[in-house]
Formats: structure tokens, C-alpha cells, sequence
């Protein structure tokens, strides 16, 4: 089997390759994408058969070629990426496409899911021509490259007071991109049953806000305390903290989703091919370490 992956240099897509290293897998070839040398070490060393290709996802003539003669791809380089990737692979006749995109398409808040909504209703029209298996992760966490929980946990490393914008009982279900990893392999080996099918992919069980700060702090050794503040006041704090600062760890859209629940049941995924996720606890603990760098 030759599978063709993209975002093989982010977190959960090294940590794929990783576990590939440790199993027993059925991939002769297995082809990235990369845009610099940052994975000819791990390629060098690696006892799996890895092809790369040097490109960019927005150039159709090179997904165009990247996609011939690959049985499977699996896509995890971003929803934005993913029309373009799915025509050429109906066109070069590749059987399935396991693209990796986001619980954000359920948000109520147009500026955070109409993008989302539009790429995959268009794309799930296309199953009568290739086999699909969308994946929808939450909040990804479990490395300093993250891009959510690292900031998180350096503001908090810092500084002695966190703004807690809302009540901060709104529900997060945040997913270690080790748990991913995994799950992409498991995709793989049930095909049978994870062909066509589309999975919400979340951590071990929801955790109000101010919970997981809590346990971001403690975990770090820091005593913080949480200081709320409205909504909308919080919005205004935000764009103009964005202002003074790149830095800030809070984004206005943020703050807008703030009011609503972000947790999603990984209950089809368990059933069909055994997603055990671990616990938001544990997950960051291991994050923290490395930062710490033990």
C-alpha cells in the first residue's frame, strides 16, 4: 500500500510516523510532504520506507503529481488545503482520503465555522467518487509546537493573575495529539467499517474552563489566581491586549466562543475502532515537562 501523508512535520503527524516505526503496517511507500529538511534526520534514521516531497499544498500542479499512483492519503495539513488535495486524487484515482479538519464547523459563531461548513459540504458530495473519512479533532494539545495549550502554559508559568473572560464554567474537551496519532492508525487498520464515516476526535471527558486552568497551574507549581471578567468587557480587553501586545494568549474571537460548550462525544470512534484518549490531567502534565525540559 503507498500512503501519501501531508502535515507529517506538525505534532500528531511526527508522532504517526513514530508509532508506524513500532507497529507492524502494510505501506511499501509512504510519500511527504515537506517544505524544508526539518524531517531528513527522523527520515534518515527511520526503518520506514518515507518518500519526500518538497512543495506547497496550494500548488495544484504539484498535488496534482504528488497524488498519482498513492493508494491512501491521509491529510492533516489543514481544511483549507483539502478541495484542491480532493480533486486530484478523484482525478489520479486514489481510493481513499482520511482528511484530519475540526470540530470549529459546529460552532454557532459564523466567523469561527461558515469557512469549515462550506469546504466539507462541498467535499462530502464527492463520496460517490472517492472513498472519505473525515476526522474532526478539538483543541489539539501535548507539545510546546501546539499551538493552544503552549501559550497557555507559559502566561501561566509567569504571571500571578489569568482574566477569566465568562463565568468559566463553559466545557472544553481538549485532545493530546499523541491520542490522534493513534487514532489515525486505527482508522487505517479498520477500513472496513471507518470508510465513509465522519468521527469527532476529544479527550478523555469535558472540563469546565476554570478547571483546566486550575489544573494548568497547580501542575505547573504556581499559585494564580483567576480573576473574572464580563463578556463583553472581555472582548474590548482582548482586541486591545492583542494591540499592546502579540503575545497576549487570548484572541477576541476567543473571547466570543467563550459563551459556548466545546465539548464533543468521541462515542462512534470508541465503538469502531477503540479511540481511548487520555485524560486532560495527564496529557498536560507531560506537556509541562517539556517545557520544563525534564
Amino acid at each position: 500500500m503507498r500512503l501519501l501523508l501531508t502535515g507529517a512535520t506538525g505534532f500528531s503527524g511526527k508522532e504517526f510516523l513514530k508509532n508506524l516505526e513500532d507497529e507492524k503496517n502494510d505501506f511499501e511507500e509512504i510519500h511527504v510532504v515537506v517544505r524544508d529538511n526539518s524531517l531528513r534526520s527522523f527520515i534518515q534514521k527511520s526503518s520506514l520506507n518515507i518518500i519526500e516531497h518538497h512543495g506547497d499544498l496550494t500548488d495544484q500542479k504539484f498535488i496534482k503529481k504528488i497524488t498519482e499512483n498513492i493508494d491512501v492519503i491521509l491529510h492533516i495539513a489543514g481544511i483549507q488545503m483539502s478541495k484542491n488535495l480532493f480533486n486530484s486524487s478523484i482525478e489520479n484515482k486514489v481510493d481513499w482520503i482520511i482528511a484530519v479538519h475540526t470540530t470549529g464547523r459546529y460552532s454557532k459563531f459564523k466567523i469561527a465555522s461558515e469557512e469549515y461548513i462550506a469546504i466539507e459540504d462541498e467535499l462530502l458530495k464527492l463520496k460517490n467518487k472517492i472513498n472519505i473519512t473525515i476526522l474532526r479533532p478539538t483543541i489539539i494539545y501535548g507539545s510546546m509546537r501546539d499551538r493552544n495549550m503552549s501559550k497557555l502554559i507559559k502566561f501561566l508559568d509567569k504571571s500571578p493573575v489569568y482574566p477569566v473572560f465568562g463565568n468559566g464554567k463553559n466545557l472544553m474537551q481538549p485532545v493530546n495529539g499523541k491520542d490522534l496519532a493513534i487514532a489515525y492508525k486505527q482508522v487505517l487498520d479498520n477500513e472496513d467499517v471507518t470508510k465513509n464515516k465522519e468521527y469527532n476526535l476529544s479527550g478523555e471527558k469535558p472540563i469546565e474552563y476554570l478547571d483546566l486552568l486550575k489544573i494548568v497551574s497547580r501542575k505547573l507549581g504556581k499559585k494564580t489566581s483567576f480573576v473574572r471578567i464580563p463578556i463583553k468587557f472581555s472582548y474590548y480587553t482582548a482586541k486591545i491586549g492583542k494591540k499592546i501586545t502579540s503575545k497576549f494568549p487570548i484572541q477576541d474571537e476567543q473571547v466570543l466562543r467563550m459563551q459556548e460548550d466545546k465539548d464533543f462525544s468521541h462515542y462512534e470512534a470508541t465503538k469502531d475502532f477503540d479511540f481511548k484518549p487520555r485524560s486532560f490531567e495527564k496529557g498536560i502534565e507531560q506537556q509541562i515537562l517539556e517545557y520544563k525540559g525534564e
